[in-house]
């Protein structure tokens, strides 16, 4: 169990009460960790949830995935995204679904938290690519969700979170350390907690722990370095509010090292080009971003 002060405990034993998965999600979590899933075990649980059906139908068309022709029915969709893809896509769609439809707070900017989360993903799963890095899709859930625990602050205890937010923008100080002065723990603890109590996979859960400090992850390092780089970048392309760009130096970041060490691709990549090249993703995410809305 990730460990919180027990002050937070407090504030989140109820949890449940206003934020759980659809019951399609937690269906294919319990699958996956269960059984040996099908593809036909998986599209069938997929099928009980028609709106989460014809989103997937939507990405799997959307130039966000780039296939050609049409995928008309999810077997098809099943089969040229892959399992894994799929389960990660209605997950997702799951979680967006579930904390978008909660109580706004007009201090907290849900809009630009958003599209912060679905640039992370983008730009996670454009890296993974670029690096020849294979995380059978869990670096778009991860960059999605690496920020949850922002959200369960705003939502359980929205007037220490206000708190938080004024300091860190008074202060000049990344929010992260914001939070450690009110809260003795920070929203990827608060993240983590929640998606190890909603039985997330133990490599998507470590990442959105230490998507802040990769070099601490025991197991699963290069994820959470993955994240951290592609929600660094987000930021530099101006989507983020967590107040780490002024000091970013991707060369000396422990993100950049840990991937370096591991993937010799990384020393091919031209970072220039690619910093170019985020406007593009950056228009994907808004497209997907729709999609899931709609």
């Amino acid at each position: 169990m990730i460990a919180i002060p027990k002050e937070m405990a407090v504030h989140l034993k109820n949890v449940d009460t206003i934020a759980t998965l659809p019951n399609v999600a937690t269906e294919i979590l319990d699958t996956l960790r269960n059984t040996s899933a099908s593809m036909r075990h998986i599209a069938a649980v997929i099928e009980k949830d028609p709106s989460i059906t014809t989103k997937i139908l939507k990405v799997s068309n959307s130039p966000v995935w780039g296939f050609t022709g049409r995928v008309d029915n999810l077997q098809r969709a099943v089969v040229l995204l892959g399992l894994k893809q799929v389960t990660n896509i209605v997950i997702s769609i799951s979680l967006y679904s579930t904390f978008a439809r909660l109580k706004p707070n007009s201090r907290f900017d849900r809009e630009q938290f958003w599209f912060h989360s679905f640039g992370t993903a983008q730009l996670s799963r454009k890296l993974a690519k670029k690096l020849g890095l294979n995380f059978m899709g869990e670096e778009f859930v991860a960059g999605l969700i690496h920020d949850v625990g922002k959200i369960i602050l705003d939502q359980f205890m929205p007037e220490t979170f206000a708190q938080i937010l004024e300091y860190s923008h008074t202060s000049n100080k990344p929010l992260i350390e914001a939070e450690k002065v009110f809260l003795n723990c920070t929203h990827a603890d608060i993240g983590a907690w929640l998606l190890h109590h909603w039985h997330f996979p133990a490599s998507i859960v470590e990442a959105v722990h230490f998507h802040h400090s990769p070099q601490k992850a025991s197991e699963n390092q290069d994820l959470a370095a993955l994240v951290h780089l592609a929600e660094t970048l987000c930021e530099v392309w101006g989507i983020g509010f967590d107040g780490d760009v002024q000091k970013f130096n991707i060369h000396a970041s422990p993100a950049w090292r840990i991937l370096k060490q591991a993937n010799p691709q990384l020393y091919k990549l031209d970072l220039e080009r690619f910093l170019f090249e985020l406007s593009n993703e950056m228009e994907k995410a808004k497209i997907l971003k729709q999609m899931i809305e709609d």
